[in-house]
């Protein structure tokens, strides 16, 4: 959905219903953040169906929008066209942006040591019962317990692993950013630019992927990403 520029304000929203799935997740080198990439290695060579499952970078649902929008305030805007100079540049011709992103998380493998025998670089734990979310649960460690941990365990030897690929998923994402402008003209040519920008403008936080290795710590988040920054800027056009 888009607004054009009209009456100093323009728009977009967009929204993703997705689903992708694979039985090969490929490698794409060291990784970090929200995503756990599964192993780009079957467990068993034999076996290509129990690979099958959702692409490691498979996101539900996923929101996008900004808007920019022109504040009506102002020398020459529908309002305060009287103002004096001094107040004009205080309070007058501003114009304000925001972008906001939300999106669900990313499919997680529980990965574990080779039980089987065969040397399996994709070896995975054995899922005992379905998988439960805490989400922002305190963690002994430090952090969150984000999934139950309780519910995996050590193949049996000569085996592989129950755990299909991609059973737990991750935390997501809900973003704000924000941006304040001003500009103040000089002469016809040249003009002094004004800039605020808040990055995650809420401070809140981004959170790492949880351990999925099968041990201590499985299931714990210990890490985050994105803290609020603010900067600002000015820029002379000539």
């Amino acid at each position: 959905m888009q607004q054009r520029y009209s009456n100093g304000l323009q728009f977009q929203v967009a929204y993703s219903y997705s689903k992708c799935m694979t039985d090969s997740s490929g490698y794409y080198g060291s990784w970090g953040g929200q995503t756990t990439p599964t192993s780009p290695y079957w467990q068993n060579l034999y076996d290509k169906k129990a690979e099958w499952g959702p692409c490691y970078y498979d996101v539900t649902n996923i929101l996008t929008s900004y808007a920019t929008y022109d504040i009506p305030f102002g020398k020459g805007r529908k309002y305060g066209k009287g103002m004096n100079a001094v107040a004009n540049a205080i309070v007058g011709d501003w114009t304000v942006t925001g972008i906001y992103t939300v999106h669900g998380g990313f499919p997680l493998t529980i990965s574990a040591g080779d039980a089987s025998g065969t040397n399996s670089r994709g070896s995975r734990a054995n899922c005992n019962a379905p998988a439960t979310i805490f989400g922002k649960q305190n963690y002994a460690g430090g952090g969150y317990q984000w999934f139950d941990p309780s519910v995996y365990g050590a193949p049996d030897p000569g085996t592989f692993g129950s755990c299909g690929v991609a059973t737990v998923r991750g935390p997501g994402l809900n973003t704000l950013d924000f941006s304040a402008l001003k500009t103040f003209p000089i002469t016809e040519r040249v003009r002094l630019e004004f800039r605020s920008e808040f990055i995650n403008l809420t401070n809140t936080p981004i959170l790492n992927s949880p351990n999925t290795g099968l041990g201590a710590g499985l299931g714990a988040i210990q890490g985050s990403q994105g803290a609020r920054n603010i900067q600002f800027g000015l820029k002379l056009y000539y």
